[in-house]
């Protein structure tokens, strides 16, 4: 009796350990749904400040942009506004200088530039640097559309933005681009002259004026010799 009276008494012992181990396991769950809730909190409280501090931040950036576009827009129009009045200046400048000194035009460079002047085709000016210096050239095309040999007589002059001369070249045959020994052009030549300008004064060139100082006709014979059977003796 003694034997059985002990394994009656172990039930409620049994029974105690179910329900410590029970409630242990389920303080454990609690404890670990309380950590994910404190965790979910710090991150949703995390998630709310980088929230704001990017909207703030955005929002001071587009306020930024926005002021910086508007004074982008208020410095464009001032620009368009300067330069539609340098443009008036600078074409009362260039009527005031060439109403001076007739003839006188813009000078560009590494453009062909047509001449009305007789025997004269084009100018061509090419701004060379070497270190410091600036070295001016120019390339002239004459040609002799007459029935007679001509020998005409070019000079280049430059002229700074207020039209005081400051460069001067003197085309001569030792300048062509071809190899001749003579300044005559026969009828119906074209030829190509190519130097440097001499500078009288250490500026920018803003004009030019060529002039043909002298052109005439070569004697009958010369012509004779030239033209041949075109010419009837």
């Amino acid at each position: 009796m003694s034997s059985t009276a002990v394994v009656e008494g172990d039930q409620p012992a049994k029974g105690r350990s179910r329900r410590v181990r029970h409630s242990r396991s389920r303080y454990q769950s609690e404890t670990r749904l309380r950590r994910y809730r404190f965790l979910l909190v710090g991150l949703a409280i995390l998630f709310t400040l980088t929230y704001i501090f990017t909207w703030f931040h955005i929002a001071g950036k587009s306020t930024e942009l926005l002021q910086s576009t508007v004074q982008l827009r208020k410095m464009d129009a001032t620009l368009k506004n300067v330069s539609a009045e340098l443009e008036t200046i600078r074409s009362e400048r260039d009527a005031l200088v060439q109403g001076r000194i007739p003839n006188l035009l813009p000078l560009t460079y590494d453009e062909a530039i047509p001449i009305g002047e007789e025997y004269v085709r084009n100018v061509i000016f090419t701004l060379v640097k070497s270190g410091k210096k600036k070295i001016y050239e120019y390339r002239l095309v004459v040609h002799n559309d007459s029935l007679a040999v001509v020998r005409p007589k070019v000079e280049i002059f430059l002229f700074n933005d207020i039209g005081i001369q400051i460069g001067v070249a003197q085309v001569t045959s030792s300048d062509a681009t071809t190899d001749v020994d003579r300044v005559e052009l026969d009828p119906g030549e074209v030829r190509s002259y190519s130097s440097t300008i001499d500078m009288i004064r250490d500026e920018e060139p803003n004009y030019f004026l060529l002039t043909l100082s002298e052109s005439y006709q070569a004697s009958p014979d010369s012509l004779r010799k030239h033209l041949g059977n075109i010419i009837v003796p």
